[in-house]
């Protein structure tokens, strides 16, 4: 009696999918990028200033952190760093997630409004973390242990403000496409027999 394998039963460990790999490979990357900038960075390298006014044309952000004037150079071209790899980071978690569907990952059989619902409450802290008044007042010492230190701007500046966008988009994206293309109704209806 030959049955197709459900999504729950193909769950594996975590340390042996590619994307996560890849993932975690990147943030890494992208911490030691942030360890090794020099202070001088915008002032020794035309190169990066033009490629870091060019970032901050169009991504805004990276304008509103060299305004909180915290290591405002290296900020500057840290954070433009960042926001240039993004779309890696996007493709990533777009992988990541649409490859979860053969993992058991909970979202691929989770009812659409929960689904909704969780992946919102998501976007809404992290959006909440970038730019509530905390996050924006230099004399905070949470944001200047962020991105006032080589650590905390590697570490974990990064992974509030620009890693979860690319994280929360890449969820809705297969999010979406999975109930549009039935696939998740039909793993419902799969794990309910």
């Amino acid at each position: 009696m030959s049955r197709s394998t459900s999504v729950g039963q193909t769950e594996t460990s975590a340390w042996r999918n590619p994307f996560g790999l890849a993932l975690a490979a990147y943030y890494l990357v992208m911490a030691v990028v942030g360890l090794l900038i020099p202070d001088d960075v915008l002032r020794a390298n035309a190169w990066a200033r033009d490629f870091s006014d060019f970032m901050a044309s169009v991504v805004p952000q990276i304008d509103r952190i060299t305004a909180l004037n915290i290591k405002p150079d290296v900020n500057r071209f840290y954070f433009s760093v960042l926001w240039a790899g993004n779309p890696i980071l996007f493709a990533i978690s777009l992988l990541l997630v649409w490859d979860g569907r053969k993992r058991g990952y909970a979202m691929w059989t989770m009812p659409l409004f929960k689904a909704i619902g969780l992946m919102s409450a998501c976007v809404v802290i992290t959006v909440c973390a970038q730019w509530m008044y905390w996050m924006e007042d230099a004399t905070n010492r949470q944001l200047r242990l962020m991105l006032g230190n080589t650590l905390g701007r590697s570490f974990w500046a990064s992974s509030v403000y620009v890693f979860g966008s690319a994280l929360s988009s890449a969820g809705f994206v297969v999010l979406f496409s999975g109930w549009i293309t039935g696939y998740i109704p039909r793993n419902m209806k799969e794990r309910a027999r």
